[in-house]
Formats: structure tokens, C-alpha cells, sequence
């Protein structure tokens, strides 16, 4: 009977390993995987060689640079990887025009950035770090084209050991500097100088050039898809960081601290498996002609194993979270737990936002993203008074019921028909 058991599990895991879109998602979780292993080894080192002073240097001119690289998750990559084989020329000729423009005032924003910086902290570097990191924005243009043919190509596993070579230089280069000297710029410099690496690789893995008999596609067309992606992608970095703000501001510093390393404990390995699910389906769907079908398979065949996988992890805090943390977090266990609960939540809510994007509907894309946005933040506002676990177990709750409801209304609505697919009258 076990031998049996054992069989079919191992037939099921073939059979999952032969699925494209299991294999992309393999690729790029893990490639979110070597990047976090990779960010703790750097973080002891860092510890070891740089106070505090330093470290809060960093984070501002970090902070600046990912705030302002949101802006590049502007859905005009979202466009290209839609487009249809017959428009597909005139499109990306568009969106590199673009994302040119996107890109240099990006790079004009953060050289202001810097200089607001370094007039309200005058004499720390702050200012110079924040300015330097426009630098990436410079570069970007170059290959973010290749990227999005890679992704249109699904070629996960090209972007993902892309990403993995960058990282892994950034952190070995972060752990030299550091030893070296360089302070706060040991963090910073190698976001810079590992660009290049990103560059090379996505120019030799996909050829690209622009077609210039081609023409271009209508832009006030890519921008009406692109910018509801925009809005949502911003309302998600804005969810990820407006719980911690309320929590702050309820509960105190130290409420604050007890969730945030909860929320990373909980949910840092789930968002990395979300992320890299999300990135894979996206063009899966938009490359497939039953979208509805696909859509039902992904949520069947990844979707189920990945929520299980996540309702184990909670499972199990209790267990792991004092033998890997320290005895000094066991009693965070509790709330551990009950955050990784909400991880299945927003898998289901990123894959039905995908499906949405793939259909071109954008616009419900933005809805879905505000509606989830408003069923994890308003519990947290409404009764953080009440302490971190009930108001953490509410959340959840809200989220997950937000979640099978879009789901469930995802399953029952029918694909648009393939001619809508920007390209087609473009």
C-alpha cells in the first residue's frame, strides 16, 4: 500500500515536472530562493562590519530607489508580452520608445531625489547614494526590451539564471566591500555595478532590434492598458507597506517590530513562491487559446500544492520558528502561523489579477488589486486596539474570503475571445 502510494506520488511529480509552466515556475522560485539564502549570508557579514549609522544611510537611499523603481512595473512590458504575433512589431517598437522616456525621467527624478536627500541629511552621503542609483535607471532601457521577450518567449529559465548571476554577484560584491571598508556604499555600489551583468545577460540570451518598416502602435492604447496595470501594481507595494504603518502608529514600536519579523517569517517565503508563480503565469496565459482552461489548470496543478505547501508551513511554526529564530521568538510562533495562513490568499488573488491582465481587462486588474487591498487593511484599521493576534487572524480571514470569491468568479467567467490581444487594429 505504501509502495503504491509512493508510485503514484512519484507519477504526479513526473507529470507536474513535465508541465511547462511548472518548470517556469521551478526556474524562478528558484532563482527567489538563491536571492534570499544569498541576502542572509550578507546580512551576517554586514552585521559584523557595519554599525548602525551606516546601515540607516543605506536603507534611505534604498528606500528612494525602490519606491521610484516601482514605476517600472508600468505594464508596457505587460503589453509587449500580449501582443500578437501580427502586431507584435509595432507594439514593441511603442513600448521601447516608452520605456526610453519612462526610464530618463525615472534618472531625472532620482538625481532631485538625491538632492532633497542630502539638504535634509547634509554630510552623510545620503544624498550622492541616492543620485548614484539613478544610474541603473540610465542602463535599463537597453535590455528591458530582451527582458520582455524573454518573458513573451517564456523562457524562465534564461530570466532566471539572468537574475541569479546578478544577485549572487551583488551579494559576494556587498561582502567585499563591506569587509573593505567602503560603510553604507558596500550596499549600494554593487546595485549599481552588477546592472551591467543583467545587461549582458538578457542581450545574449534574446535578440531584439527594432523593425522600423513596422511602424508603431497606437500609444494611447498601450497606455490605457498599461497605466490600471501601474495603479495596481502600486496599490500592491502600497498594501505591503500601509499594515506595518497602522500597526506602528495603533500598537507601538515594539508591536511593530514583533510583526514585521512575524510577516518575514511567515510570509517571506510565500511572497518570493507568489512572485515567482505570477511572473511565470502571466505570459502562460497569454499564450494560451483557452484561457479559461489554462487559467483552471494553474489553479489546480500549482495553485492547490503551493496553498498546502503554505498551510503546512503554518502548521509547523510552532516548531520551527524558536529551533531557526531563537528561543527569543517562540512566542511570536502564534502569529507566525496565523500570517502564514494568508499566503494561499494572495497567491490566488496575484494568479486571478494575472488572468485578468492576460485578457486584456487591466482596468479589473486595478479593481481586484484596490478590493484585496481594502479587505487586508481595513480589519487591521478597524481593530489593531485589539492586540496583534486578533487583529492578524482578521486580516487573514477577510483576505481569504476576498480571495475564493474572486476565484470562484474567475473560474465561472469566460475567456475573451483571442482577438483582443493588443496588435489586433493596433
Amino acid at each position: 500500500m505504501i509502495t503504491t502510494a509512493y508510485l503514484k506520488a512519484r507519477h504526479a511529480a513526473r507529470q507536474l515536472t513535465q508541465h511547462k509552466l511548472a518548470r517556469n515556475v521551478g526556474w524562478l522560485t528558484g532563482a527567489e530562493l538563491v536571492s534570499r539564502v544569498g541576502r542572509v549570508f550578507a546580512a551576517i557579514i554586514l552585521a559584523r562590519q557595519l554599525d548602525a549609522a551606516a546601515f540607516g544611510v543605506a536603507a534611505i537611499a534604498l528606500t528612494v530607489f525602490e519606491i521610484t523603481r516601482v514605476f517600472t512595473e508600468n505594464g508596457i512590458g505587460a503589453a509587449v508580452i500580449r501582443a500578437t504575433s501580427r502586431g507584435f512589431d509595432r507594439v514593441a517598437n511603442t513600448a521601447h520608445r516608452l520605456m526610453w522616456i519612462v526610464c530618463l525621467v525615472l534618472f531625472v527624478v532620482q538625481v532631485a531625489a538625491g538632492a532633497v536627500v542630502e539638504a535634509l541629511l547634509p554630510g552623510r552621503g545620503a544624498g550622492l547614494m541616492v543620485a548614484s542609483l539613478g544610474l541603473v535607471f540610465l542602463m535599463m532601457p537597453f535590455g528591458v526590451m530582451h527582458a520582455y521577450c524573454l518573458q513573451r518567449d517564456e523562457r524562465m529559465k534564461a530570466l532566471a539564471a539572468i537574475t541569479t548571476a546578478q544577485v549572487a554577484a551583488d551579494h559576494v560584491l556587498t561582502a567585499v566591500l563591506a569587509i573593505a571598508g567602503f560603510g553604507a556604499w558596500a550596499i549600494v555600489l554593487p546595485k549599481i555595478l552588477t546592472t551591467p551583468i543583467w545587461l549582458i545577460g538578457m542581450l545574449r540570451s534574446r535578440a531584439w532590434t527594432r523593425n522600423r518598416a513596422a511602424g508603431c502602435s497606437d500609444t494611447t492604447r498601450i497606455l490605457k492598458f498599461s497605466l490600471p496595470v501601474l495603479g495596481s501594481e502600486l496599490m500592491r507595494a502600497c498594501r505591503d507597506q500601509l499594515d506595518k504603518v497602522i500597526i506602528s502608529l495603533t500598537l507601538g514600536v515594539e508591536a511593530l517590530g514583533l510583526y514585521y519579523f512575524a510577516f518575514n517569517a511567515g510570509l517571506g517565503v510565500s511572497t518570493a513562491l507568489n512572485r515567482a508563480f505570477s511572473n511565470a503565469v502571466y505570459p502562460h496565459l497569454c499564450a494560451a487559446r483557452d484561457r479559461a482552461g489554462a487559467f483552471r489548470k494553474s489553479i489546480l496543478h500549482l495553485g492547490l500544492p503551493f496553498g498546502a505547501l503554505y498551510c503546512l508551513q503554518a502548521a509547523f511554526a510552532l516548531i520551527y520558528v524558536p529551533i531557526v529564530f531563537g528561543p527569543t521568538w517562540a512566542s511570536a510562533a502564534p502569529l507566525v502561523a496565523i500570517l502564514c495562513l494568508g499566503g494561499p490568499a494572495r497567491l490566488l488573488v496575484d494568479t486571478v489579477r494575472m488572468k485578468a491582465r492576460a485578457q486584456g481587462q487591466s482596468g479589473q486588474d486595478f479593481q481586484i488589486s484596490i478590493g484585496f487591498s481594502a479587505f487586508v487593511l481595513i480589519p487591521i484599521a478597524l481593530f489593531a486596539s485589539h492586540g496583534l493576534f486578533i487583529v492578524s487572524a482578521l486580516s487573514v480571514a477577510a483576505a481569504s474570503i476576498f480571495a475564493s470569491v474572486a476565484t470562484w468568479l474567475a473560474l465561472g467567467q469566460r475567456s475573451l475571445n483571442a482577438s483582443t490581444k493588443l496588435g489586433v487594429n493596433a
